[in-house]
């Protein structure tokens, strides 16, 4: 179930719900061996059941992160975010802690938009039952002794805590969000109290199989694993509680036999049984390594790949390094002493990996932004160019216009005038994307406002420092947020940006847009705007080939639009941005189909509001001129370092939109 759902199996939404039929079970196997224990000697063997769970996980857990560590030296995963922080989590067995208290930022989120993820993003649930079994020892002996002290059976006192956690689940989902249900610890308690309620009960002949219950249970684990949404849904609200006594019925019809355990007694299920720990420990990084740009593959091909690598993987580890770790004759003490040190190595390990911090390289630099903002003065004097003085030709530069673009018309629609445009005509021999273009004296600074993503932020921080340098020139104040994309709507509730956007391009980019004055808004999104949406539940979640999602992307488009021509008189800038390389790669990782509605989009857009719109085709410049793959510039493959974006703007960017804002524009 967890395979399939991770490798994206369409059927299988729910998949997730393996997780929790592993806790359950995992609950029902350890209390059912304390508890045999107990009857057995009247106590608890805390130094033979450590050791035990040692040797059991320690071995292949260590192996895996020692991998990751060394791919990672290698750069197999370059862009991934706070890969050290993960394999620290993993280590000390907090991963799923480290995820919810440090949050996702949004580089974070833009890596997992883009394909980015982390090798060990799974090890969050290896966690909680490691947790586990570091208390339930105790817990478990506590509870005897509390339910000797107040004359209730341990049945009794178990269900009743179990219960309490259950209720706890969405009530933390009420105070504390979705991530701390799926992730906090208590949250998921109840469903391993669940499968401890079961081993107690069984253990104390209150509960006995019947022929029907394992066939049900298994019926209901299986349509729960295709049935469940893959995001949001009851799961997500503290409902897996009352969704593992499905798993507790299961496991309790397979103490009795009949065809349910004839199938399940099968020898590749119970061989997969056997290697099922690695299978889990090793799946995920493996999947994360074989995607289809490196692999060339696709579809159940790559699948097969995956499960193929995955068992043979898991089948090796099980051979050569946890089974004579577990069924060794090891000292408790030599135990304890060998996973110090293997955990330390490990640690040491992590120096391995290259750090990479969330720094927010495309935030313009806050001094460099005060030097080139707009000064807000009413509009002030109406743009105009200057005559050239013949002593002195315009400044030219080594900016060159996109095919595609309205900068520079190979007819123009009329005589030069004085007021009108001064525009090179583009040449004969030249291609339009490499020929130079001059900047024109004007009366005045051209007035640029940049709306759009943290991609247009990027690209602002090279902006306002070729303003700042250039002050005669242009002056740049940006309107960019981080996480706010052109489309509205569409992203689950608890969307980190998505309150903060509405508030954005509602009040915030209208009130300085009437307040600057601005004779060119640039606008510019690259992944926001192609990510799966879902407007409301009947239509469900559609992608960006999706007529209605292309309706909301053309409406919305066109509300920006509509907002720039009632506030303002400037020339509207759409900026076709690259796509997202994974240049390790050497491939795009959005799906060029979804990029292409987008720039079909803003084509119509600029179409439908030519007076006063016009395109730049910055993805057609850059592979013009071999940028699109350059780490350099885009470390993580979408935003643009300050020196890249500074670059940009002076080579091409900055003149191309001095040039739109000398357009002749609409009389009132």
């Amino acid at each position: 179930m967890v395979l399939l759902f991770h490798a994206d199996v369409s059927w299988m939404r729910g998949g997730y719900f393996g997780v929790s039929v592993f806790f359950t079970l995992s609950g029902f196997l350890i209390t059912s061996l304390l508890v045999h224990e107990i009857d057995s000697t009247g106590r608890v063997a805390i130094g033979s059941f450590y050791s035990r769970r040692l040797r059991r996980l320690l071995p292949a857990s260590i192996v895996c992160l020692a991998a990751v560590c060394v791919l990672a030296a290698f750069g197999v995963w370059d862009g991934v975010e706070h890969l050290r922080r993960d394999v620290l989590g993993a280590v000390f067995q907090i991963a799923n802690w480290v995820q919810l208290f440090a949050g996702e930022s949004y580089t974070d989120l833009q890596s997992k938009r883009a394909g980015l993820v982390s090798p060990l993003e799974h090890y969050w649930s290896l966690a909680i039952e490691e947790q586990f079994y570091w208390l339930w020892p105790f817990a478990f002996w506590g509870l005897i002794r509390l339910a000797r002290r107040i004359g209730r059976s341990r049945l009794t006192v178990l269900v009743t805590m179990t219960a309490l956690f259950a209720l706890a689940a969405p009530l933390i989902a009420i105070a504390w969000g979705t991530d701390a249900t799926y992730w906090a610890s208590p949250a998921r308690a109840a469903e391993i109290l669940v499968g401890a309620s079961l081993a107690v009960a069984m253990q104390s002949g209150r509960m006995r199989a019947r022929s029907w219950m394992a066939p049900v249970g298994l019926l209901g684990v299986s349509i729960l694993s295709v049935a469940l949404p893959s995001t949001g849904g009851p799961a997500y609200h503290g409902a897996f509680p009352a969704l593992a006594l499905v798993t507790a019925l299961l496991l309790l019809g397979l103490q009795r036999r009949g065809w349910v355990t004839s199938l399940l007694s099968v020898r590749p299920i119970v061989a997969v049984g056997a290697i099922s720990y690695g299978l889990y420990l090793y799946h995920f990084p493996i999947f994360v390594l074989l995607t289809d740009d490196r692999t060339g593959l696709s579809g159940a091909t790559l699948l097969a790949l995956r499960l193929v690598v995955t068992i043979a993987v898991s089948w090796v580890s099980s051979r050569l390094i946890e089974r004579p770790v577990r069924f060794g004759h090891w000292s408790i003490r030599r135990t304890v002493s060998l996973s110090a040190l293997a955990t330390a190595a490990t640690c040491s390990l992590v120096l391995l990996v290259p750090s990479r911090q969330d720094t927010n390289y495309f935030v313009p630099d806050s001094d460099l932004a005060t030097a080139a903002a707009i000064e807000p003065t009413g509009g002030g004097a109406p743009l105009v160019p200057l005559a050239a003085d013949p002593a002195q030709p315009p400044t030219p530069t080594t900016s060159a216009a996109p095919a595609s673009s309205s900068a520079a018309p190979s007819s123009p629609s009329g005589p030069e005038t004085e007021s009108s445009p001064v525009r090179p005509a583009p040449s004969t021999t030249i291609d339009p994307l490499l020929a130079p273009v001059a900047i024109p004296p004007l009366n005045r600074p051209v007035r640029i406002v940049v709306i759009g993503d943290s991609t247009a932020l990027a690209m602002g921080s090279g902006m306002v420092r070729w303003a700042a340098e250039n002050p005669t020139i242009a002056q740049v104040s940006i309107e960019a947020l981080n996480g706010c994309p052109l489309l509205r709507g569409g992203l689950p509730a608890d969307d980190p940006f998505e309150a903060d956007c509405a508030e954005h391009l509602d009040h915030d980019v209208p009130r300085a847009l009437a307040a600057l004055q601005p004779d060119v808004v640039m606008l510019m999104v690259t992944v926001g705007d192609i990510v799966p949406r879902r407007w409301n539940a009947s239509e469900g979640t559609v992608d960006p080939a999706d007529p209605t999602f292309v309706a909301h992307l053309q409406h919305d488009y066109q509300a920006i639009t509509d907002v720039i021509e009632y506030t303002t008189d400037a020339r509207i800038v759409w900026i076709r941005s690259p796509n997202y390389q994974a240049y390790w790669l050497g491939e795009p990782t959005l799906d060029n189909s979804f990029l292409a509605v987008r720039n079909e989009s803003i084509a119509r857009t600029v179409a439908s509001n030519d007076e006063t719109s016009e395109l730049l085709a910055l993805d057609d410049w850059m592979a013009a001129n071999g940028l699109l793959l350059d780490h350099a510039a885009r470390p993580d493959g979408l935003h643009f370092t300050e020196q890249a974006a500074y670059e940009v703007t002076t080579d091409w960017l900055g003149p191309r939109l001095v040039l739109a804002a000398t357009h002749q524009r609409p009389t009132e």
